[in-house]
């Protein structure tokens, strides 16, 4: 629980500190009834059973600020939303889960980037990350073994359109996706990918827009060396006061193409503390991430969105060393934010991820020069 909630810590942070110094002034409240499924192609009955629920969400608009991020991405506001979503109807078959799932709530901050405008229609483009709480999950209903802990990350987007019926209303519909894991803190843990669609309202408080302003914040801006190293854990299976501790450490090279977008290439190093033992099989397997030896090295490309003070980054690389069990893992996946202190320092949650699966959150401090 403390890992996810330092990650909505981060997100929540950056932006309550970006309302301290971009004070917006168009505010608007959304609502959005959905109607979807789950998304989970290998776990039967896909687009087949119903999910039920509806997103909140309070925004304010940051369009009138002249920061350059702000014109390169189309940001247009940033909120706080909420999520329902009811899950008793899931069938699950694979796992003979039929309705052992129960409601999740959500918290996630937000933002909405306009791509295009057609006359007055806008397509819009709005990704969320957060926290949530469900009341159904392995260790109190052990046929759910999608969700392994009360408190999973929330990540969310939705892509749709925006009508404007009124001065003060506009009609909103589209397509939305939400994914729900602990990132492997607690096994099992196979994640719920959910689709839905939906038909919501927006309404606004439209006020006559003042001078524009700036963020006192900048972006680190120029090419920079990167240095990064945490901690973090992966469960044991069906045992949730055991956990197999990792470091992550990686060094890399940042090539600074604007305020909010620089490509990265570097190298990846996983240090285990507790490697695989074959006559110890349930407590030291760790699925894609079990490992023969303490290290494990490979090599990574990508890139950082840079959005004030959250920059989410995302790389995808080729083991140059990985004694591993599971031949098929040749390959990893990074994702996650940083938080910046200072534009050199940052604290960071890095996920490493094989395929579709979490192996472990990293939870770490980033420093560039």
């Amino acid at each position: 629980m403390k890992k996810h909630l330092l990650t909505f810590i981060f997100v929540i942070t950056g932006c309550a500190f970006a309302e301290a110094q971009i004070a917006p002034e168009n505010h608007s409240i959304i609502i959005k009834p959905i109607f979807g499924t789950h998304i989970n192609n290998d776990q039967g009955h896909l687009f087949q059973d119903q999910i039920t629920g509806f997103d909140a969400a309070y925004f304010k608009e940051i369009s009138q600020n002249s920061d350059k991020w702000i014109g390169f991405s189309g940001a247009k506001s940033y909120g706080i939303g909420f999520i329902f979503r009811n899950l008793s109807n899931l069938k699950g078959t694979k796992d003979a889960s039929a309705n052992a799932f129960g409601q999740i709530y959500s918290l996630v901050a937000q933002m909405d980037f306009q791509l295009f405008k057609v006359g007055k229609a806008k397509f819009n483009f709005t990704p969320g990350v957060g926290l949530g709480y469900t009341n159904k999950y392995y260790y109190n209903n052990t046929k759910n073994r999608f969700l392994g802990s009360p408190v999973n990350e929330t990540i969310k987007a939705d892509l749709g359109i925006e009508l404007p019926m009124s001065k003060y209303t506009d009609l909103m519909m589209g397509f939305g996706f939400l994914h729900v894991s602990n990132g492997g803190a607690t096994i099992p843990n196979g994640g719920l990918n959910t689709g839905n669609i939906y038909v919501g309202l927006k309404l606004n408080n439209p006020k006559t827009l003042t001078a524009e302003r700036k963020s006192t914040y900048t972006t680190l801006q120029r090419n920079s060396i990167e240095l990064n190293a945490g901690l973090g854990a992966r469960g044991v299976f069906a045992n949730r006061n055991k956990s197999l501790y990792k470091s992550g450490l990686y060094a890399g090279y940042n090539f600074y193409l604007n305020d909010m977008m620089t490509l990265k290439a570097g190298a990846d190093a996983v240090y285990y503390y507790t490697v695989f033992d074959p006559d110890n099989y349930g407590q030291t397997f760790q699925n894609y991430g079990t490992s023969y030896d303490k290290w494990r090295t490979g090599i990574s490309i990508g890139a950082d969105l840079n959005l004030w003070r959250i920059t989410v980054a995302a790389q995808i690389g080729k083991y140059i060393h990985y004694n591993r069990l599971m031949d098929k893992a040749n390959w990893y996946w990074t994702f996650g934010p940083t938080f910046n202190i200072t534009p050199h320092i940052g604290l960071q949650a890095k996920t490493y991820m094989h395929f579709a699966q979490a192996d472990f959150v990293n939870w770490g401090v980033v420093y560039r020069f």
